[in-house]
């Protein structure tokens, strides 16, 4: 019985000095020598892309020290500052680098203090999207378009899984200009308006992926009622 005492509280010990190792090795600036100091990393980098641009986010969690962080890319020939002020709690950081060329990045975010110290990096891949991505894109099917009853109505194809809608604009008797967004789950569209001169226009939206930060369009279609 005494052996299991023993043996579990060699381990506990073993443990705690692994703790501490791991706190030593995240600060040795506290520690006198000339040790080389790694400010804490950030967290959870994530990339949402956008039309040439694209915004960083992550958290700061650990080492209230730092002061700045930097973002490299294009094989670190590129790169940008961004100041932080660090509070008690955990800090989200977000960044938008913008007049970025279509095309995928790899980028690397570091952490510094007020002594010039950097952190180890964390990485992330995304994209930046632009008029090549754009120009591919295609309208949803129109089945039929009529005026019926004294007013107007749309029937449409299945819609594309990266669509959030497609923008309808039309003008009524009035001159009046009236847009409108038919949803995904939208399969025939009824308005109580007929269109001056008969036509409508519409384009379809797009997100390439779900935390876009930007919305594509394919070219606008003119419909003849």
């Amino acid at each position: 019985m005494k052996r299991i005492i023993y043996t579990g509280l060699l381990l506990a010990a073993v443990s705690y000095l692994a703790a501490c190792n791991k706190a030593d090795e995240d600060y040795k600036d506290f520690v006198p020598g000339g040790e080389k100091i790694y400010p804490g990393k950030v967290d959870e980098l994530k990339a949402n892309p956008g039309k040439n641009r694209i915004m960083l986010e992550w958290l700061l969690k650990t080492d209230p020290r730092i002061v700045k962080c930097r973002v490299y890319w294009n094989r670190r020939k590129d790169s940008a500052d961004v100041a932080v002020k660090r509070t008690n709690g955990v800090d989200t950081i977000s960044a938008v680098l913008n007049g970025m060329p279509e095309g995928p990045y790899l980028f690397e975010v570091y952490t510094y203090n007020a002594q010039g110290n950097q952190s180890i990096k964390t990485e992330v891949n995304g994209d930046v999207y632009g008029s090549f991505y754009e120009s591919n894109l295609l309208n949803r099917g129109l089945k039929k378009a009529e005026i019926a009853n004294g007013g107007t109505r749309l029937e449409w194809d299945e819609p594309d899984p990266r669509s959030p809608g497609v923008r309808l604009t039309f003008m009524d008797e009035a001159g009046e200009t009236h847009s409108m967004l038919v949803l995904p789950d939208e399969n025939t569209t009824v308005l109580n308006i007929i269109p001056k001169t008969g036509t409508m226009e519409f384009k379809t939206l797009y997100l390439p992926v779900a935390n876009a930060i930007d919305t594509f369009a394919a070219p606008v279609v003119k419909v003849n009622l």
